[in-house]
């Protein structure tokens, strides 16, 4: 049986050039990077939701929700898009994963803080946006056909090295729609 092809969508937060109205976290993150991303979310499959939104887009953010899975427009224009391709069954074992063991874990600020200078391997109880996701690309209940990390980190810089170009549409944003 052949097994259809499918992608997934990082979505990376690039600090607005006004810094000073962002989020502390956020400017942190930008400085102790040397980079103007600071945030990561993943959109996993192609299917889209209503109104061609972006369906199963896995992010956590710094407050009481943790870990969730929603849907997204694709048109904030401080957002860089980066489609990596996949299979249908590795789509269907990462939304697996999210479902059955992110959705509601809470966010790390000490994670967060620590992977400048000392990285932890996730036991998947809490997460940092880039550390979840990596254990979804890695998929760390250790059910077989994992993404190696390598493979996603070459993928990741030889996408990125072209200084982060957005995927858009012209117009500040770009849609989900197939």
């Amino acid at each position: 049986m052949d097994d259809q092809g499918s992608s997934v969508t990082l979505i990376f937060y690039r600090i607005q050039p006004k810094w000073w109205r962002e989020p502390a976290l956020n400017v942190i993150s930008a400085a102790a990077q040397m980079s103007t991303l600071t945030h990561v979310e993943i959109a996993i499959g192609e299917e889209a939701g209503q109104s061609g939104t972006m369906k199963h887009v896995a992010r956590i953010f710094n407050d009481a929700v943790g870990v969730e899975l929603v849907e997204r427009t694709g048109r904030n224009p401080q957002n860089i898009y980066l489609q990596l391709g996949c299979s249908k069954h590795a789509e269907q074992r990462m939304l697996s994963f999210v479902k059955n063991h992110c959705v509601g874990k809470p966010f790390s600020n000490l994670a967060m803080f620590l992977s400048l200078l000392w990285p932890r391997q996730t036991d998947c109880n809490s997460f940092f946006c880039a550390e979840l996701v990596a254990a979804i690309l890695q998929d760390c209940d250790g059910g077989g056909g994992r993404a190696e990390p390598d493979e996603v980190r070459q993928s990741l810089d030889s996408a990125l090295s072209e200084e982060q170009k957005p995927v858009d549409d012209g117009q500040g944003g770009c849609t989900a729609a197939p």
